[in-house]
């Protein structure tokens, strides 16, 4: 549960929190409906002027907007920064910090400036901040339990078939056997251990093709040519010029190339 879920290294994962926490927000106001919530949703109200369910509007609407656009850069920065469970959890706590800004500005001009903007952006971190707790929590350990059942389900033993481009089956092996898929044109290279020689398989399809088989027992990509069983890596080294390679003690003796687009990957799977 310390380290990152891989899978939030996609962005439909991200997507539950940007539905998730608007959607806590209009409950709890709704149904559960907090006192000090409740108060602040009626900002800027009179006699004449009820700004009950248009401010849960803009509100929501504020939400909703700044969890798309935080995600997306999180997203974005997945490549460049390598994640972790602490770095995740201060990225939520900087968008309930930036959601509740934009509230509080919203709800001094509602209030036209009477109470201030610091009063409004201290009630509305209590606020949001007491509410937006539950879903964070919630959907982090639905991924993270997700996350661990999948690795898991990835047993060393499974058995992989191999089916060619025309869906033929051409080789069945053990996961535990397999060390590294080469894409060669029109072919993968499957290479593969046998009473401890490197042999080598050549299978007429794609390596997009074939990487859902290797992912369901545990293999990651490490280049748009190269797909590796973290098992038999002893380490990952970088050359002069930045490149880095995954030795995994086989007939390759420069290694496997692992690019930036997938160096979180390797490196997660060896944690």
């Amino acid at each position: 549960m310390n380290s990152y879920p891989k899978v939030l290294n996609g962005f439909t994962p991200h997507l539950l929190y940007v539905f998730g926490l608007p959607a806590f927000f209009l409950l709890s106001v709704l149904l559960y409906e907090p006192s000090h919530l409740v108060s602040l949703m009626h900002t800027g109200e009179t006699a004449g002027r009820l700004l009950f369910s248009f401010n849960i509007s803009i509100v929501t609407a504020i939400i909703f907007v700044v969890m798309m656009l935080s995600r997306l850069i999180l997203f974005l920065l997945r490549k460049h920064v390598a994640m972790t469970m602490g770095w995740f959890a201060t990225w939520c706590v900087l968008e309930t910090v930036v959601i509740s800004s934009f509230v509080a500005l919203y709800l001094t001009l509602m209030d036209q400036g009477t109470d201030g903007f610091f009063l409004f952006l201290g009630k509305s971190l209590s606020s949001l901040g007491s509410i937006f707790i539950y879903p964070y929590v919630i959907i982090t350990l639905a991924l993270a339990l997700s996350h661990v059942r999948n690795a898991a389900s990835a047993e060393p033993e499974t058995r992989l078939k191999f089916y060619d481009s025309r869906h033929q089956l051409k080789f069945i092996t053990s996961a535990e056997s397999l060390m590294y898929l080469e894409a060669n044109e029109n072919y993968v290279i499957i290479h593969f251990s046998e009473n401890g020689v490197e042999k080598k398989y050549q299978l007429r399809n794609t390596l997009k093709s074939v990487e859902p088989l290797c992912e369901k027992a545990g293999f990651v990509r490490t280049h748009r040519g190269f797909i590796v069983n973290p098992a038999h890596v002893r380490l990952i080294r970088k050359e002069p010029g930045g490149f880095f390679f995954a030795d995994i003690g086989s007939e390759r003796p420069q290694g496997i190339p692992v690019s930036k687009k997938y160096y979180d990957n390797i490196t997660a799977a060896l944690l």
